[in-house]
């Protein structure tokens, strides 16, 4: 029989790896959303300014439109449970790495996205602790610092301020706008604010997936470099063991 020991810190480059191309497979298709979205922007402008537009004109761009939203929920939801995956596991190594004062629980950083407004600040919090807990300069901090880890006294990293807000922005934006696409029977005006909408929220996404990427790029590498600097300084950093008796 195998025994599994208790597993304190698990590599997260892997589920960075995935976080990371899935991440930039959504920043390429919000591209493409962009252009499709002008292009469906100039043809509502054309029928709101009396100009004739087909039916195969109207045809080929909703199918065009319809292809690019079923792609891009089937990418979000995979990005979504690569970056849970990841995040999870970003924060489930921190006790490993020297962590004895965390505030949450790795359950929080996947559960924080689906509570009601709890979801507006709870993962920026998980996501401000794991950053603190996760650079390897602090250590220096920590053992300098007479009281509490000073990391636990400083504000949101500019980094993660900007991955939380362009997130929040950008799914406001888009829920608006499907919301007010999915309607039936919609005036030209409405649909024409909808499409603009859409682009704005397909134009936020770029930034947002760079910035996660950014994010997900720097935090997974910090937490290598930590596990390294500890364990240099003497320290025992437990990774994954399986032990099979003899």
């Amino acid at each position: 029989m195998t025994e599994q020991s208790t597993v304190l810190f698990s590599s997260p480059e892997a589920a960075g790896r995935w976080a990371k191309g899935l991440l930039i497979a959504t920043l390429v298709l919000a591209v493409v959303a962009v252009m499709s979205g002008f292009l469906q922007i100039e043809l509502l402008s054309r029928a709101a300014g009396g100009s004739s537009i087909t039916d195969a004109e109207v045809a080929q761009n909703d199918s065009r439109q319809l292809l690019i939203g079923i792609l891009q929920i089937w990418l979000w939801i995979g990005t979504a449970v690569a970056f849970l995956i990841w995040f999870h596991r970003m924060h489930k190594n921190l006790p490993s790495l020297g962590e004895s004062d965390l505030k949450y629980t790795p359950g929080w950083a996947v559960g924080g996205f689906f509570v009601p407004f709890l979801n507006l600040v709870r993962p920026l919090q998980v996501m401000r602790e794991v950053w603190r807990g996760s650079d390897p300069e602090r250590l220096k901090l920590d053992v300098n610092s007479d009281g509490p880890g000073i990391r636990y006294q400083r504000g949101t990293p500019p980094l993660v301020g900007w991955w939380w807000a362009l997130f929040l922005i950008s799914a406001f934006a888009g829920n608006i706008a499907a919301r007010l696409l999915l309607t039936e029977n919609q005036p030209l005006p409405e649909l024409q604010t909808a499409s603009v909408l859409l682009v704005v929220s397909d134009l936020l996404d770029i930034p947002s997936s760079l910035v996660a990427i950014s994010l997900v790029g720097r935090l997974t590498r910090w937490q290598a470099e930590k596990a390294e600097l500890i364990r240099q300084q003497g320290g025992q950093v437990d990774v994954a063991l399986m032990v099979s008796p003899q």
